[in-house]
């Protein structure tokens, strides 16, 4: 049953989503590159450039995924584990199971960090080696 105030809740996220959908609309609509179409009709052209631009074959896809996606949030999530886990340290105020449980999570932040990072020391010294034995080169 939808009481008054879920009436009004669920009229503002409509009108949000309402505003949100037009605006987009519009955005693209008022975008430039109008051409002429098939039939004298106006076409729109559009491209999209490569997100990926480090080569044509899968390493070269995984390479770039792993460099440009997940090492920068990784790195991120990381830094900001260090914190939570030193805001824990100074909110434990002595008491050890508080303390146990920063030194836990500062534990776990340090392995996952490590982990990380290890994982692309490795791969970068697996490509060296191949590359170094004779085998395709690693995609700059």
């Amino acid at each position: 049953m939808l009481t008054t105030s879920n009436m009004k809740k669920l009229s503002v996220v409509l009108l949000s989503l309402s505003i949100f959908f037009v605006m987009g609309a519009f955005l693209v609509s008022a975008q430039g590159g109008v051409t002429g179409g098939p039939g004298g009709n106006p076409g729109v052209s559009a491209s999209l450039p490569n997100p990926f631009s480090g080569g044509s074959s899968l390493f070269a896809l995984m390479k770039t995924i792993v460099d440009k996606i997940i090492l920068p949030i990784g790195g991120v999530l990381a830094v900001l584990a260090f914190v939570y886990s030193g805001f824990l340290y100074v909110m434990a105020q002595g008491n050890e199971s508080k303390i146990k449980e920063a030194h836990k999570a500062l534990l776990y932040t340090s392995v996952g960090t490590a982990v990380l990072l290890g994982s692309w020391v490795l791969a970068n010294v697996i490509c060296n080696t191949i590359a170094q034995l004779g085998g395709p080169a690693c995609p700059a």
